[in-house]
């Protein structure tokens, strides 16, 4: 899915940054068949409930590039023991391909005891007469310094991807976090940094 959500995460949460603050990920990725690839990932919240993103994607040895541009709304407000409601609007391209758009509906819900849970619908333009949905579901829960998350994620027709992480602050606006994932009987790894200012 082209939408970056928050690192390690590929399913995204339905909250943005708060108005003024933003955010830049960075992430190696070892995908199945061998490929690698580096992402860099910024994010910025111009006013309340919107956040502004971008994202460049590009594979070590082929040296192919993804990009990406979207917008993140807040539709309703983050509860510390609740849920609310968000939704994303982009569009993305490979190196030789045009711009394609996709939305995404964001839903999560927060309990103090038992952590988050995210779930995702959305649906990806592939081509000019085939769009592709997508949906995943994920939970993430803080121990201590450390949050751990579980999520799985895929599209219409194509095997789903099931991935397990965590992440922790090694400095007070730095994050480091780490996945590892399965899908087609292949593993995906990924290694990566969120700055927030």
């Amino acid at each position: 899915m082209p939408s970056f959500a928050g690192r390690p995460l590929t399913v995204d949460d339905a909250s943005v940054n708060d108005a003024g603050d933003g955010h830049v990920e960075a992430w190696w990725t070892r995908s199945p068949n061998g490929v690698r690839s580096w992402t860099v990932a910024p994010a910025y919240a111009p006013v309340e409930n919107i956040e502004l993103g971008a994202g460049i994607a590009r594979e070590q040895f082929t040296g192919i590039q993804t990009q990406n541009i979207q917008a993140k709304f807040r539709i309703t407000p983050t509860q510390e023991n609740g849920c609310n409601f968000g939704a994303v609007l982009g569009s993305a391209r490979v190196e030789g391909d045009s711009f394609k758009p996709y939305v995404n509906g964001l839903f999560s819900c927060k309990s103090s005891t038992l952590g988050s849970f995210h779930t995702n619908v959305g649906t990806l333009d592939v081509s000019s007469s085939q769009r592709v949905h997508t949906w995943g579901l994920a939970w993430e829960r803080a121990y201590g310094e450390v949050t751990v998350h579980i999520e799985k994620f895929g599209m219409k027709n194509e095997k789903s991807t099931i991935a397990t992480g965590l992440r922790f602050d090694v400095m007070e606006d730095l994050q480091l976090d780490t996945s590892v994932g399965r899908a087609n009987k292949q593993n995906i790894v990924t290694i990566g940094l969120k700055w927030m200012f």
